[in-house]
């Protein structure tokens, strides 16, 4: 094995945990996200655009992003359900709850479909392999979402374990999920580094666990102020999990 990254025998870090969406998998393309909310716009009353829509949905999921992150667990496909509800709600419509619904089979739909892995991701993970590291995925969505994406992409291939919080009855930032990827792995908190693009789920919900954090900066801002170390690829953990150990 490469010294690149230090001997199984004397180095610290011992597993590689990623989250997926928008870290190991590029996000859904905006161009889909669009026709489902206009699909649902177009059966109301109200007058708006997609990209109208993309942008309110965007903030009104960061939003709520931050107040699930206070519960231990819950349903990916109802937290989108309550996007779409208070989207609509915000702009005076009380969305049907039949709509919603809708709405969220065409995003699961849409992820299964069209949700690319990052051009980077499948080399960098066969690299960490190789090197001997332990690899998990840590996703906060349920298997209905995730298992279509395991098969189709051959995920279970590349990592040793793939976590959803259906499975973990726990939702990131909550502490029990990254303890279920630990166990699967058969590896320690304080030997893992885990490596996600968002602060509150993926940085300091691994770190208040005693894993080392890596934050995927996928939007390039150059921002280290909240989150350090930091990568804006998938084939920068490598270099970065050297510089860790030494």
């Amino acid at each position: 094995m490469s010294n690149q990254v230090g001997t199984t025998k004397h180095r610290t870090i011992h597993a590689v945990m990623f989250d997926l969406g928008d870290t190991l998998f590029s996000p859904l393309p905006a161009s889909h996200v669009g026709k489902n909310l206009y699909d649902i716009a177009i059966q109301t009353p109200l007058e708006t655009t997609p990209a109208d829509l993309i942008a309110l949905f965007r903030s009104t999921r960061a939003i709520l992003e931050r107040e699930f992150s206070k519960f231990d667990f819950y349903l990916h496909r109802n937290f989108i359900e309550k996007v779409i509800s208070c989207l609509f709600n915000s702009l005076g419509f009380r969305l049907p709850k039949k709509l919603a619904q809708s709405f969220c089979d065409a995003q699961q739909h849409a992820v299964t479909e069209h949700l690319q892995p990052r051009s980077d991701c499948f080399e960098t993970l066969t690299r960490l392999r190789s090197l001997g590291f332990k690899l998990a995925i840590v996703s906060n969505i349920d298997n209905e979402w995730l298992d279509p994406l395991r098969k189709k992409w051959s995920l279970d291939d590349f990592v040793d374990a793939c976590v959803s919080s259906e499975d973990a009855k726990s939702c990131k930032p909550d502490s029990a999920i990254f303890l279920r990827a630990c166990s699967l792995c058969e590896v320690a908190p304080i030997s893992t580094v885990f490596v996600g693009d968002s602060q509150t789920n993926d940085f300091f919900g691994s770190r208040n666990v005693g894993m080392h954090p890596i934050w995927f900066d996928k939007t390039q801002s150059g921002d280290e102020s909240a989150a350090t170390p930091t990568v804006t690829s998938l084939a920068e953990v490598i270099g970065t999990l050297e510089q860790m150990q030494h």
